[in-house]
């Protein structure tokens, strides 16, 4: 049973959220019951600068359209229409982009190219499902990779690039679990603040991007209408190549992650969750240039890593 005394901090954040759920809030989400967090940060001269936002973003993946989105309908009935409602939970960081040059985001010259690091809760109801999301139960703390390409894709695909502006059916052609994705357990155990976490690598998730060429027909559309224009300033709009030719071009991504459990109290839905934490990075291996690509991923790491225990060690109200 939880404590009935609770702090004047705890008391507000509950009434944020009873207000956030009568008004139907959309998209603004909690990491561990804060919707302020510490977000992971890049600034290099050998790398660049990333964007950042303290803001979680909250997507539900559920059979129904959740708010002005339906991206979370359309994963939920691409991956887990199987499964119980899922909430999805994201703080990201990208390519800072520029207002009159658009992001290195969707350039495919850079090695920005559809990356975004950052980090993960996502939540599912104990009573609903016999295990945590990416695990494969309660008691070996092995990993379910299916779970995790399916969320890396949906992120990807749908959460990023069709929000962005893709159009339905460019998202939809890189939506099947790739067969040939290579896995690897790094160390079962890390520790990163208070908590330890298993490190992993995941290579050759294929998805969509968001460039846009000027030589076929194709544009961003609104597909989550005001959303999308949102998207595409957080992002920067696509920047153009003569060297390709084709809009919406897949990219070969790598992920690696760093990943742990806990069943907690959810201050948002009023009970216990089954709440996963990924704190990770990518690259695209289909990038040519002169950029180190692993230095680069290796600097996200340690941006995320950084973020986390950041907030491990922070007071909490």
């Amino acid at each position: 049973m939880h404590e009935l005394k609770i702090t004047v901090t705890q008391f507000l954040r509950r009434i944020f959220y009873v207000i956030k759920n009568m008004l139907g809030l959309p998209l603004i989400g909690q990491f561990n019951n804060r919707f302020i967090v510490t977000p992971p940060r890049l600034e290099t001269t050998r790398f660049g600068k990333s964007s950042f936002s303290p803001i979680v973003v909250e997507i539900p993946i559920e059979d129904k359209t959740t708010g002005p989105i339906d991206a979370g309908k359309i994963v939920n009935d691409i991956y887990f229409k199987d499964k119980p409602p899922i909430i999805f939970n994201v703080c990201f960081s990208c390519a800072r982009p520029s207002l009159l040059k658009g992001g290195d985001y969707a350039n495919p010259l850079s090695h920005w190219f559809n990356v975004f690091f950052g980090f993960y809760e996502i939540d599912v109801d104990i009573n609903k499902w016999n295990r945590p999301f990416g695990f494969k139960d309660f008691e070996s703390n092995e990993l379910e990779f299916r779970d995790l390409f399916k969320i890396g894709k949906s992120d990807w695909n749908f959460f990023s690039n069709y929000i962005y502006g893709v159009p339905l059916e460019d998202c939809k052609k890189y939506s099947p679990i790739d067969v040939d994705i290579e896995t690897k357990i790094i160390n079962h155990e890390v520790k990163i603040g208070k908590h330890k976490y298993i490190e992993a690598v995941a290579s050759g998730v294929k998805v969509v991007t968001g460039y846009v060429s000027k030589s076929d027909d194709k544009k961003l559309l609104r597909n989550d209408g005001f959303l999308s224009l949102v998207w595409q300033t957080a992002f920067g709009r696509p920047k153009n190549s003569p060297a390709f030719t084709k809009s919406f071009i897949p990219a070969t991504m790598k992920m690696h992650f760093y990943i742990r459990w806990e069943k907690s109290f959810d201050i948002d839905s009023n009970r216990d969750m089954y709440k996963t934490f990924i704190y990770g990075g990518t690259i695209n291996l289909d990038y040519k240039g002169s950029v180190d690509n692993e230095a680069f991923l290796q600097a996200q790491l340690k941006a995320v890593r950084t973020s986390a225990e950041t907030m491990a060690f922070r007071k909490r109200s």
